[in-house]
């Protein structure tokens, strides 16, 4: 698309050779250019033009300017909250034992070199084209640091304002062995309209355990793709939820790669969507070792015009003996008007194996709603009753009880307007 190589090009000219990320800039920027780059792309065509679209329309600026914001308070569910605005962070005075988040070009060239090495192998591996957007374009890279055996709950709260149009975070997030971290992700944007390419790299340790949850409860006018990358060694565990309960387009992209055995992945998430609300979920988990387990567990409540995709694969190496691997997507449709597009997929290069993919896509069973009718319960209520225990599957999952709480509070609050 020459529109987009265009684009391209006048936001890599806002780099000097001096910037410290230069050479991976230019390599991302040489891939990206190739004329068949575009075309190579497996996601489908009319959401990728779509996004490319909204990202082309508004200038790239490598820097952004910051404004102090009131904290907004998330539920009392977490002890540790690190700020961003726009995507950059807004330090606190306060330290947290345990815990450092850096800069990564304040570190000097021998630890950037230690911690870029698997990020760079990832990104290097991947044709993901907003992957390599971020890599090119990221104004700020931080790295999150949990030392070993320590126990955290972290809340990522970003604030999205106007004085940003294209805004490019890039969280580098790296568990010592044995930790057990909870970290909570929450999108806050109001009503400005800026095009998000947000990227989280996680290295987990040997046995460390981490519980990740992305909540967009108001980002209605925001076009976002937010992509993590988690790569595990031995022993680790890492579950992530997503709740997407509104969003003008949300592009959400999970990739697992369990490296080691005995490894566990648990991917999941509830979107509820109303009106043109958009959202497509691409989950990835590929298994490179024996002994792993891996599940995902995908559901999606469409009204209006709303439209839902999901895109999940489930890939085992020969090296990935022994290894149970499941996969499920179930949406709602509410509407004539709403339309919800799977595509499951398994691809298997192992023997012992145990794996299996589902999906399903229909609309409230009108069985139960009349069983409920005939109980006394009116229709208004039967039919929501109906839709909370749809969602309640992926929210009763969620370990910190207020964050369930709060959950439950989002999700009745958006049935009411489906």
């Amino acid at each position: 698309m020459m529109e987009f190589t265009n684009w391209l090009a006048e936001a890599f000219k806002t780099f000097s050779v001096t910037d410290s990320f230069y050479t991976e800039r230019l390599w991302a920027f040489n891939k990206l250019n190739q004329p068949a780059f575009i075309a190579g792309q497996k996601e489908d065509y009319s959401n990728l033009r779509a996004l490319l679209s909204l990202l082309t329309r508004q200038p790239y600026h490598a820097t952004q300017p910051m404004q102090h914001t009131l904290p907004i308070e998330m539920g009392g569910y977490t002890t540790i909250t690190l700020t961003f605005i726009n995507g950059i962070w807004l330090p606190s005075d306060n330290g947290h034992q345990g815990i450092r988040l850096r800069k990564v070009a304040d570190l000097s060239l021998l630890e950037q070199k230690e911690v870029l090495a698997t990020y760079m192998a990832d990104t290097e591996a991947s044709d993901d084209l907003f992957v390599l957007l971020n890599r090119l374009l990221a104004q700020e890279s931080y790295l999150l640091e949990v030392a070993e055996g320590s126990h955290q709950v972290i809340a990522l709260q970003h604030v999205l304002t106007d004085v940003g149009s294209h805004i490019v975070p890039q969280l580098l997030v790296k568990l010592g062995k044995a930790s057990q971290v909870t970290i909570i992700e929450q999108w806050h944007s109001g009503p400005v309209q800026p095009f998000v390419n947000h990227f989280t790299h996680v290295l987990l340790g040997e046995a460390a355990h981490l519980s990740y949850y992305t909540l967009y409860m108001d980002a209605s006018s925001c076009s976002q793709v937010n992509t993590l990358y988690c790569n595990q060694i031995d022993h680790s565990t890492f579950t992530h939820h997503t709740f997407a309960f509104g969003g003008a387009m949300l592009r959400m992209h999970i990739r697992s790669q369990i490296n080691g055995s005995h490894a566990h992945a648990g991917l999941y998430g509830l979107s509820t969507l109303a009106a043109t609300e958009q959202v497509t979920q691409q989950i990835q988990v590929v298994h490179s070792a024996p002994h792993s387990l891996s599940k995902q567990h995908y559901k999606s409540i469409l009204g209006g015009q709303s439209t839902g995709r999901f895109s999940g694969k489930i890939y085992l190496t020969p090296a990935a003996q022994q290894t149970n691997a499941y996969q499920t997507n179930n949406a709602l449709l509410l509407s004539d008007a709403a339309h919800h597009y799977a595509k499951p997929q398994l691809e298997i290069y192992a023997d012992d194996v145990k794996c299996s993919h589902g999906a399903t896509t229909g609309q409230l069973d009108e069985a139960q709603l009349f069983y409920l009718q005939t109980r006394g319960i009116a229709a208004p209520l039967a039919k929501r009753l109906l839709l909370e225990a749809f969602g309640s599957e992926i929210i009763d999952a969620v370990e910190p009880a207020t964050l369930q709480a709060y959950l439950y509070d989002q999700l009745l609050a958006k049935l009411v307007k489906l």
